[in-house]
């Protein structure tokens, strides 16, 4: 748990660099890329939720870097502490293979740097003539030791933590944020009711993949996917949304930084975090939010791993449909603008979670009663109709005809039923 104020970061942080003798964090973001750099890498979010202002850029990079380094013994499933970073070797005429060498041995050379410090997996976002890139997960103060153990790092290293809009794919937001305004255009798939009553729909789903070191933690322990599907509900909802809000760099631009120097699509986020937090009530701690919503109504869930014939993500998705969402959060007195700012915090939350590494919203098929509703035991499909003779002849009974309806991606936002 974070449990602390960005100042309290900046103190821990400072300490537990110059215990290191590393390199400061002002270094370290000159050591990064630009978000130019950066969004040649991986497109996604980062270009509107910066509206390409490379100081705020730096901002971020500070306060993550400073996160990171101000846990020196959580090392817990899911720690703040160990965090994920987009690393580039810009070494001239070399292959990936030989980049991703280079970046091997500046970490398993550093002193102070154990081997369950750092998880990387080679070259996977990036290979060209210039640079290669990939993902690598660290702990604590491991980057800045690199870097003052390997002088020359700096010439062909940079390294970025991974922050929330890195890991979200490019147009996430404006998916989401059609379907909650009712845009009948964007994302149209169908829905099929088909001959045996039932109706197949594609509700969205947030689909994340996992950083490099998530399933074999310190490099021996195999963690199943329930414990990490759990970890990653546990960090949504823990301490009331502290947790998240103590972590957000956009949270504290806009509430701590003491001017208004900050994008829109900063006080997006802000402003739903600001919600869900104040949500909690102070006497009790309930918070319809965290514990209807993310506890009852979202499924977390990894897939069979790679090595099981799956894929290995952690998918986030509604377990009801989309109607049956709005009568439950009813029932808690929360509005459909109260669910909007529920999912835009969760979707936040996510990307947030240090064992995240991207974050991309995709279809999946749902199955439902023709009433709309999920359970599809109280709605068994209707025994087939007998044959029957006329005039000495057989005559066909014909089935209800397929009808295909088309309709926006249903992500778990509900529209208000008239």
């Amino acid at each position: 748990m974070v449990g602390a104020s960005f100042v309290a970061l900046l103190s821990l942080s400072a300490v537990s660099i110059s215990a290191a003798a590393a390199a400061t964090a002002d270094e370290l973001v000159a050591y990064g890329m630009s978000l130019v750099e950066f969004d040649d890498v991986r497109m996604s979010e980062s270009e509107a939720d910066f509206d390409g202002s490379e100081e705020l850029w730096d901002e971020a990079l500070l306060f993550e870097y400073k996160l990171a380094t101000s846990y020196t013994e959580d090392k817990a499933i899911t720690p703040l502490g160990y965090q994920p970073y987009m690393i580039c070797n810009y070494a001239p005429d070399k292959t990936g293979i030989q980049r991703a060498q280079m970046v091997n041995e500046a970490f398993q050379n550093t002193s102070g740097v154990d081997v369950s410090h750092f998880f990387f997996e080679g070259i996977s976002e990036l290979n060209n003539a210039e640079r290669s890139c990939g993902v690598i997960r660290t702990f604590n103060d491991t980057i800045p030791k690199v870097y003052a153990s390997n002088p020359d790092a700096e010439t062909w290293m940079k390294t970025n933590p991974i922050h929330p809009s890195m890991k979200m794919v490019d147009s996430t937001v404006t998916t989401i944020q059609a379907r909650m305004d009712g845009d009948t255009q964007l994302g149209m798939i169908s829905i099929d009711q088909n001959e045996n009553g039932y109706i197949q729909r594609s509700t969205l789903e947030f689909s994340n993949v996992l950083c490099p070191g998530v399933r074999s933690f310190n490099g021996t322990q195999i963690v199943s996917g329930k414990e990490i599907s759990q970890a990653a509900q546990d960090f949504v909802v823990e301490d009331g949304g502290k947790t998240v809000r103590d972590a957000s760099y956009y949270y504290d631009k806009v509430n701590n930084g003491g001017n208004n120097d900050y994008t829109e699509r900063m006080k997006l986020w802000s402003d739903a975090v600001t919600f869900v937090v104040n949500l909690t009530d102070p006497v009790d701690g309930r918070n319809p939010c965290l514990d209807i919503v993310v506890g009852k109504i979202f499924t977390f869930e990894v897939s069979p791993f790679i090595g099981q014939g799956g894929t290995g993500v952690l998918e986030v998705y509604s377990s009801v449909s989309e109607e049956e969402g709005y009568v439950i959060a009813e029932a808690s007195n929360m509005t459909k603008d109260d669910v909007d700012q529920c999912i835009w915090y969760t979707l936040y939350a996510i990307a947030l979670n240090p064992m995240v590494c991207s974050v991309e919203p995709k279809a999946r098929p749902q199955t439902l009663c023709p009433d709309l509703t999920s359970d599809l035991s109280q709605c068994p499909p209707p025994s087939p109709a007998p044959s029957q003779p006329s005039s000495g002849r057989v005559v066909k009974v014909s089935l209800m005809n397929k009808v295909v309806v088309s309709m926006v991606i249903a992500v778990f936002s509900f529209r208000i039923l008239n």
